[in-house]
Parts: structure tokens; C-alpha cells; sequence
């Protein structure tokens, strides 16, 4: 499922979800005041496993952010991915990722939640322009077994061929517990700044992450 900032005419439908990622993006950066690359399309990348909570950039020197508090029974969450066009310097024109949104929940569940404003200004650094989401107990470093390094090269290799085919929903991932299917998920970022966000019920239950690659501009 792709959705796009104008899929939709006065008199089609919106697909709730649809609805939920663009009101991150508004929510997130009103205006561009942010200065985050502002999406030009959502993809869903896929399903991430979960086991407990969910780690942001878990492969990076500098740590990552750890949410728990994730609704009691969930195995595993839907990712969408908020993707631009980049054109490189005489090269063609690759996708980078802006936003990445777990929904933990349905969206009315999502939208009726308090959406926090961020974590104030602790960014873990991405590994090597990759932003990287998992379990923690799934984070290649813990895994048994795991070279997580080999892990990151060879997200790397299928992120570059990704830009060399153009595609749309460019990244990358790597199953680290195949007997549980815990995986890891490997995005391409620009941005030098990181933020992640919360919609969190009264009861502290999170229904929905949101994490963002940004430059001061």
C-alpha cells in the first residue's frame, strides 16, 4: 500500500491510514518549520517483529532511542516509510527516507492518543547515513550468532542496488532470530539531526511511533 499527498479527489475516500501518516507529517513539521525533507510519498515496508519494545537506530555507537509500553499482545506492527527523490551529484535520482511510522493500533485509537513533541534534543547518530529499527532483544549486537557488521554490509549492498533500480521503496532487511522472525529494517537518511515521537494513551499505553531525519535550516 503507497500513499501519496494527493491520491485522493474531493470526492474519494480517505483511506484512514493514509489520513494518520500525513497528520504525523503536519504534526511533525507544520509549515517546514522543522526542516525536514517532507515526504513526497508513504510506502509500507513491511512488518516489523516486536518483543517487548521497539529500538531506533539499535546498531549505533551512540545508542538509540528504547519505547516500551507497547499495547499488551502485539507481535509484530506495520511499517510505512515517508520517502523523497534525491538526485545525486551527476547521478540519477535515488529515495531517501524522511519519517518512518510504526501504527501500534488502529487509527482512531491513534488519532483520539496525546501526540508528544519529541524527545528534546538527544539524537542518536545513524550507522553510516542508515537509520536502523528493531526489537532489542532482535538488534543484531545481541542476537546469538550474529556478525552485525556483516549485517550492515549487506544492508548496504541491497540498499545500492536499490538506488541503481530506482525503486521507490529502497531499504533493507535483515532476519536475525529466524526461529522467532525477529528482523531488523535498514533505511536510507540524510538528515544529520534525528527526533522520534509518541502518540500515548492516559494509561502511557504508545499506539504509534513516529521517527524523523531532519537539518536545521
Amino acid at each position: 500500500m503507497t500513499a501519496t499527498n494527493d491520491s485522493t479527489g474531493p470526492d474519494t475516500p480517505v483511506d484512514p491510514v493514509d489520513a494518520l501518516l500525513w497528520r504525523w507529517v503536519e504534526h511533525i513539521d507544520p509549515d517546514g518549520e522543522k526542516g525536514m525533507r517532507r515526504p513526497e510519498w508513504f510506502v509500507r515496508v513491511g512488518d516489523l517483529t516486536l518483543a517487548e519494545g521497539v529500538t531506533w537506530f539499535g546498531l549505533s555507537a551512540r545508542g538509540g532511542w528504547y519505547h516500551g509500553g507497547l499495547p499488551s499482545g502485539l507481535s509484530s506492527t506495520p511499517v510505512y516509510a515517508g520517502c523523497y527523490w534525491r538526485r545525486e551529484t551527476e547521478g540519477p535520482q535515488v529515495a531517501r527516507v524522511s519519517m518512518v511510522v510504526l501504527p501500534l493500533a488502529d487509527p482512531a485509537r491513534i488519532a483520539a492518543a496525546d501526540w508528544n513533541d519529541g524527545y528534546n534534543g538527544y539524537e542518536p547518530a545513524p550507522v553510516d547515513g542508515y537509520g536502523v529499527l528493531c526489537s532489542d532483544v532482535f538488534d543484531p549486537r545481541k542476537a546469538g550468532g550474529r556478525d552485525a557488521e556483516a549485517d550492515l554490509r549487506e544492508a548496504r549492498r541491497v540498499i545500492a542496488v536499490g538506488d541503481r533500480e530506482g525503486r521507490r521503496d529502497n531499504h533493507a532487511e535483515i532476519v536475525t532470530d529466524p526461529d522467532r522472525g525477529g528482523n531488523v529494517l535498514f533505511f536510507p537518511v540524510d538528515g544529520e539531526e534525528r527526533d522520534g515521537y509518541e502518540a500515548v494513551e492516559p494509561d502511557g499505553t504508545v499506539v504509534c511511533l513516529a521517527f524523523v531525519a531532519y537539518d536545521f535550516v
